[in-house]
Parts: structure tokens; sequence; C-alpha cells
């Protein structure tokens, strides 16, 4: 036996007459026998299958219209043992007929040995209820569902193809979903969109309420149902979905509870859901005609969805509860159901994050007292906050703080939920907040366990970005095994980005890529492929191999992630990192011109979240990208236009490197500007005030780029031993190989001075040797003075030698190229440094010699 069970509409009877055609080519012998309500009396429905028989049988069969049923079914099994080989019946409509009596009879023609030559074709909108058991264990009982019978994408558009063909795949997709493949709305639809020019409104609009689609339902499957099944349709269609021990709350009488078991009789579009609970739900096109039909008749659905919400509340089931309150149209509970379950809290407290229940709660807050519910609405400050609506986030904010005014308690949850704010807005909670937030930590008296992971969690932060390393990284395995202990595991991913900076920064590379890698891999995981936090993962990540120099797969990463990084939940430091691993790739690459055009498409970005403090670091970016492209006098003027002029070299504040994570200071432009323009004596001063400041010793890449500045003053000093001596120290006391693109980039302009210095006899040979090791690997195409190939110069600087080799004078060269005394002297000395000579002549003969230049 073969059995096609699925609700009306999903074609059953055609498929079974197709298959009947197939057969009938092929020369098998059939009988089709089509049943209805009369059909369900044993008596019946053999007189049924014995009329049907006639068509294959030589002789008359007589009028057997009025034996038992007993003789009947005798009769029935000797016509089918005198049709040789084998003999398909297919039994159309079998629920129908479907009765104890009748699937009695069916039972024993199936166990009758000696028809072993017939095969059942059984039609139904409801399973069988006769054994199957010993038909399966034979292997000879197949079943087709609502699964198999269902159209896929592909075959929906083809089923649309031709009409309406202004539709587009993903358009003819998204609708098959949406009606689950249901043939009969696909069919009705296509015949829609046939017939007009909007087949994309009738898309969009269609569901159970449609008149067609509402006419069919209430003709082929609603109006034949008995009245108490139709009453349990409708009182229970608000439902998105339901079980048995739901119902015990929402309906009152235990009798009507039981009709859900009554469901499978009548082959309804009904979908039992995987997993515990013995859930279930209607078809969703199926629903809305349920819900209509409800309204019709005034049935009272918020109660029902009120009900089930505090159900859903009482089993810890928070997101479902609040989804069934806001059905109800009670914005009021689901914002009390929010709060009792611990308010902003649950942004933190699950797997994925909670993000979701105040998205749900944002779009009704105008329906909600928040005055009522202070934790809910710092949830809801979080939330926008992460979404990037800073101005939201603050109002929700000063809301919670009036209506916890002169409360101890929520003072606590205001203190935390205040500095996380800051994060977001990019603003520096003081050292009395810090403070603050330490003390509460030592009273934990009404911390609750998230509260707890939250607050380590933002003194991991702010420990961070205060260059305070091994605070940074105490506090935050603190954090993370506090929202672990919580069962936060959405928390606890965030703190690998503190954690991995901290390591970053404190020269661990390996321990920081292992916390990037595991954050990307628990991201995937655990919430999607693409996601925030994957984003997040891949941009820090991004960060580290940029500055080893392992440019393509820095790239590959920054491709997607920093772009859904600027779009989405993201803070400052994660737009800096990204950003300056996307300037590392772009200028190894020596793509100047990308990279000027990513710095105004970040800058747009520091803009739009009033980021002023990448704003300042774009700028300063900007000006070091000029000066090391040789356009100098612009470098300088739009240094002084940008608000770091000669000035700001003695501010404090814009030179403190403990808080300057990333990127140049006004004082390290100076520095590099004054080397460049020949004046080592001011870029010593500068260089002494700025490391005389510091009240702490800073991070490790800025150390190494201190220590190649201090090189470069030093062979611009003419004090080559004490450089050599600093560039052995350098090399043995820090992982250059993780800090490489430093050389490239900070020291660009002097790497043939690096490979000279190299060369000096105090340098001992495993340290030249390291270093040359190094630099081969930063930049292959500078190599060391002897080689002819034109790549080791900028296209500026090929221009100026070939000016250089006709007898120019400098300010012959410059007026041709348009730049200035200094600029070509700038570039004059990158060219001196690359050739390895020092006067001008040296310089257009080493050029010739090498073939550089036309003799």
């Amino acid at each position: 036996m073969t059995t096609i069970v699925a609700p009306a509409g999903y074609g059953k009877t055609s498929l079974a007459v197709q298959w009947f055609e197939q057969l009938k080519e092929d020369g098998v012998n059939l009988c089709w026998v089509s049943l209805d309500a009369e059909h369900t009396s044993q008596e019946t429905f053999l007189l049924a299958l014995i009329d049907a028989l006639q068509t294959l049988l030589d002789e008359d069969g007589g009028d057997a219209g009025n034996l038992p049923a007993t003789a009947l079914l005798s009769v029935l099994a000797t016509r089918l043992r005198k049709i040789a080989g084998p003999l398909v019946i297919f039994l159309d409509d079998y629920h129908f007929a479907q009765t104890d009596a009748v699937e009695a009879l069916m039972a024993k023609i199936l166990a009758d040995v000696s028809l072993e030559h017939v095969k059942l074709v059984l039609v139904s909108r409801s399973p069988p209820r006769f054994p199957l058991s010993a038909l399966r264990l034979r292997g000879e009982f197949k079943q087709f569902g609502a699964g198999e019978l269902g159209f896929s994408d592909a075959e929906a558009r083809e089923l649309f193809l031709g009409k309406g063909t202004h539709l587009t795949e993903e358009q003819v997709g998204s609708f098959n979903r949406r009606t689950e493949g249901w043939a009969v709305a696909l069919q009705m639809v296509s015949l829609l969109v046939s017939e007009s020019e909007q087949g994309d409104k009738i898309l969009a609009s269609f569901d159970g309420g449609s008149a067609d689609m509402g006419a069919y339902l209430s003709e082929q499957v609603f109006e034949h149902l008995p009245e108490e099944i139709r009453q349990f349709l409708i009182e229970t269609a608000a439902l998105p979905a339901f079980n048995r021990s739901l119902l015990e709350v929402v309906l009152d009488s235990s009798e009507r509870v039981g009709l859900i078991e009554r469901l499978n009789d009548y082959a309804l579009p009904v979908t039992l859901l995987a997993g515990p609970g013995n859930w279930m739900r209607y078809h969703p096109v199926f629903n809305e005609f349920l819900k209509q039909t409800a309204s019709l008749r005034g049935v009272d659905t918020k109660r029902i969805l009120n009900c089930a919400a505090h159900w859903f509340e009482a089993k810890g089931d928070i997101e479902r509860a609040v989804q069934h309150a806001l059905s109800a149209d009670d914005a009021n509970l689901a914002a009390r159901i929010v709060e009792t379950a611990g308010g902003w809290r649950r942004v933190y407290a699950t797997t994925r994050g909670g993000t979701t229940l105040f998205q749900a709660l944002s779009g009704r807050a105008s329906e909600i007292d928040l005055s009522r519910f202070p934790l809910s609405t710092l949830g809801l400050s979080i939330f926008n906050a992460k979404a990037a609506q800073l101005a939201a986030a603050n109002h929700y904010l000063v809301i919670a703080e009036r209506a916890a005014a002169g409360d101890e308690v929520l003072a606590k949850d205001l203190r935390v939920v205040r500095i996380l704010l800051a994060l977001y807005t990019d603003h520096w909670a003081s050292a009395a907040d810090l403070s603050a937030l330490e003390n509460d930590l030592q009273q934990p008296d009404g911390m609750e366990l998230i509260h707890r992971a939250l607050a380590l969690n933002m003194l991991s932060y702010n420990f961070l970005i205060r260059s305070e390393l091994d605070r940074a990284l105490h506090y935050g395995h603190l954090a993370f095994r506090a929202f672990r202990d919580g069962g936060a595991d959405f928390g606890a991913m965030h703190l690998y980005t503190h954690i991995g900076q901290a390591f970053f920064f404190s020269g661990d590379c390996a321990s920081a890529l292992s916390a990037y890698d595991e954050l990307i891999r628990e991201a995937q995981t655990n919430i999607a492929a693409g996601s925030d936090l994957d984003a997040v993962g891949q941009v820090l990540k991004a960060e580290i191999l940029s500055m080893r120099g392992e440019t393509e797969a820095a790239a590959e990463m920054l491709g997607w992630a920093l772009p859904h990084l600027e779009r989405h939940d993201t803070w400052f430091d994660l737009l800096a990192a990204g950003f300056m691993a996307e300037q590392r790739t772009l200028r190894m690459g020596d793509d100047p011109i990308a990279a000027h055009v990513a710095m105004d498409r970040i800058r747009a970005v520091a803009r739009r979240r009033g980021f002023d403090r990448l704003t300042r670091l774009i700028d300063r970016e900007r000006a070091m990208l000029l000066m090391a492209s040789g356009d100098l006098d612009q470098a300088i003027r739009h240094a002084e236009a940008s608000g770091f002029g000669m000035q700001t070299i003695r501010s404090d504040r814009s030179n403190m490197l403990s808080i300057h994570l990333r990127g140049a200071t006004p004082a390290i432009f100076w520095m590099r500007a004054y080397l460049a323009l020949g004046e080592a004596t001011k870029a010593r001063e500068v260089f002494d005030q700025l490391t005389m400041r510091q009240a702490q010793r800073p991070h490790i890449p800025r150390r190494i780029e201190l220590a190649l500045i201090e090189i470069q003053i030093l062979i611009a000093e003419g004090r080559a031993d004490v450089a050599a001596a600093r560039l052995s120290d350098l090399v043995l006391t820090m992982s250059l190989s993780d800090y490489r693109a430093l050389l490239y980039l900070d020291h660009a302009a002097g790497l043939g001075e690096l490979r000279l210095l190299a060369n000096h006899p105090t340098v001992a040979n495993v340290t030249r040797k390291r270093l040359q090791s190094l630099l081969n690997t930063v930049d292959t195409t500078q190599q060391a003075a002897g080689s002819g190939d034109l790549s080791l110069f900028t296209g500026r600087e090929r221009m100026v030698i070939e000016l250089l080799s006709a007898g120019l004078s400098n300010k012959e060269i410059g007026r041709t190229l348009s730049l200035s005394d200094n600029t070509i002297k700038f570039h004059l000395r990158n060219i001196f440094t690359k050739l390895n000579v020092s006067t001008r002549t040296a310089a257009v003969t080493a050029a010739r010699k090498k073939g550089m230049l036309n003799r």
C-alpha cells in the first residue's frame, strides 16, 4: 500500500491521476474508486470496490447489492483473485469513508495472503488508522505527505513562468516560502497574477483572508467540520503555536482542550513542530483565514493571548511571553515581564543576546508607562546604543534616571549602564565613575550575576583604553567567568575583544589571535556567520594580520567585516582598529588613492556617529599619508588646518600615548615632518619632550614606533654608533615579526638606512641576519641599493631623478613639478638613501649604472 496524505489543496488527487495515467500507458491493471460520505458503511464501501472492478472482468458480476458485509468481502476477494498479474486500486478521498468499520475491512484485505498481487494507493486528507507495522516490516508500505507534495522554490518559479513575467525569482521564492509550498495557494495566485499588472502587490497581500482563498478554505475545509471543531480552531487561531499544556490555561474546559487530539482526524493544515512538547501550528494561510473568521465571530483573542503570555512567563520563556503580550496589545504587560526577568540584563543573559526583546519593546515604547519599568527602560537605552541611535539611547537613560531617583539599588544599575553608554558615545568615564564601579563590586548585595559581569566588563574596557593592560586583562578574565557562570554566552563573547586587544598591545599577538579566533567561532556557532560579533572578531584579527604584513588575508576579512561594523553595533576602538588595519593594507599595497578614499568613507561614519576622536585620528593619518606620498607641504598645511599645528606639540592631552592607542599624535607627526625637512634638532627636541611627559610606559607597538623614530633622529644627528646600539636592542627585545608593518609604514623612507645600519661593526651577526630577514619580508620590492628596478622609487621620486639627471637645480625641479624646495629635499633624501649615495652627482651616476635612466 502507498498512502498520499495531506490537507486539502496539496494536489493529492492531481498526483494520483498522473500516476494512474502513467501506469495505464505501461499496461498495468488499474481501477479507480472515488469515495464520498455515502461510503462510510462496510456494505457501501465494498460495493464501490466491486463495481469499480467490473471493467476488468469479462463476466457479469450479478447483483450483489443485497448481500451482507461478510458475503460482499468474500465476493470482492474472489473477483480480485480472478485478475491475473499486478492490480493497482486507487482509493481517492478515502477520508470521506474513513470509519472504524471501514478501517477493519481494509485491515482484512491487507492481511489476505491470496491478494498479494493487489496494490492499494490510498489518497486521503487523514492517515489510515488500521495496523501498518507488518506492511512496514515487509517493505510494502510507502507514504507521501505535505513535505513531499509542497512546492520547492524552483518548482514555484516554473509554475509562475510566463505569468506575471515582471515578478523576480526572489519574489516568487519568498511567496512560496510564506505559503510553505501549498499548491492551491500557488495555483490561485498564479492565475491572479496572470490577469493583473500588479503581481508584486498580489503576492505581498495574499493570505487566508483574501477573498478567493477564503472562499476556498471555507468551502473545502472549514464548513465540513463539526461546530465544536470550528469553534476550537477560531479560538486558538491567535496563538502562533500551541500544545495541550498551553490550551489547558487559555481554554476554560478540559473537554474543549481534548479536541486537540481530533484535529488529525479531519486532515487540517496543521504542522507538528520539531522538538519536545508536541507543539503544533496552523498553516500560515489557513491561520489568516481562521483569524478573520474569529474576528467576524467576536472571539476575544486578546484574553487568550494575555493568558498565554502569563503561562510562558511562568515557564521562563520570556521572549514568547513578550511576543504574546504585544500581540494582545498589552505593551505594559510586556515591559513588566521584561522588568521582572532582569530588564537590561536580558541583553546579555542568553547565548544569542536578548536584543530582539528590546527591539520589540522599542516599537511599542509610546504605549508603555516607562517610569514604572526603569530596568526595561535601561534595556531600551542599551538596545538603541547598539543600533547607533545615540539620541534615543540618552533619552531612555534620562527617563530611567528620573524613575530611579533616590533608589540606591537602582543607582548601581544606572551607574554601569551610564558607563556602557559612554563607550558607545565615545565619552570618557571619569576616574570617579570607575572608582564607584569598583566600590559596587566590593558590595555585591543586590548585584545580580549579569550586573556584576557587565561592571567587570566595563572596568576591563576602561583600563584597556588607558593602557593599564594588566588591569584590563585581570578584570576581563573575571568578567568572562562571571558571564559564563550566569549562562550569558552573548555577554562573555564581548570580553574576547577587550582581552584580545590587551594582549595585542602587551606584545602577545599569539594570545590575541587565539582570543579573536574563539570569538569568531562562538559568534558563528551561537549567532550566525556574518553577525555583528563575527564582524568584530574579523576586524580585530585583521588588525594583527595587517601589522604582521599579511595584507591579503587582512584585506579579505576587512572587505565585508569593516563595512558591517560601520553600519551596525560598534564603538570607537573597533572602528579605529579597522581603519588602521585598512590603511596598512592599502599603503603596503602602494595604493594611496584607495587609502584616501577609505579615509573619506570612514570619516563620514565618524561624523554620523559623533565620534570626534575617530575624526581626529583620520585627519592625523591623512597628514601621515600625504607625507609618505611625498606631499610634505600639503601634509603640513593639512595638519595646521585640522587643528594639530606646531602649537599642539606641547599639548599633554593630545600627546598622552596611554590614551591614544592607535595612530599618530601631533608630536609624532611633527617629529616625522622635521626629519623629512632635515631639521634633526627640532625632531630631537619634540622627541625628548614627548617621552619625558608620559605618565606611564607606552604599549609595545608604540614603543617600537618610538624606537624607530629615535633611530632616525640619531642617524640624522650623525650618531650611527648609538643608532646601531638602539637597533640591536630593538631587534633583540621586541617581537618585530608581529609588528613588521611599523618598519615599512613608519620608517619607509629609512629602510635603506636601517639596512646600512645593520652592517655597522657594533651590530652582532645574529642581529644583522634577523633584521635583514624582517626587512626582506616587509617589502621585497625595496632591495638594498644595487637593484636596477624602477619600482624601488615612487612615481614622484622617478620624476625627480629624471629631472636631476637633466641637470636641473632643486628650485628648477620644484617649479617644474609645482613642489616646494623642502619637498624636493625630502624626495632627494629618500633617493640618496635608496641608492646608498650622498650627492646629486653620485645619485645620477648610480641610477645610470643600474639601468634606471636613459644614458
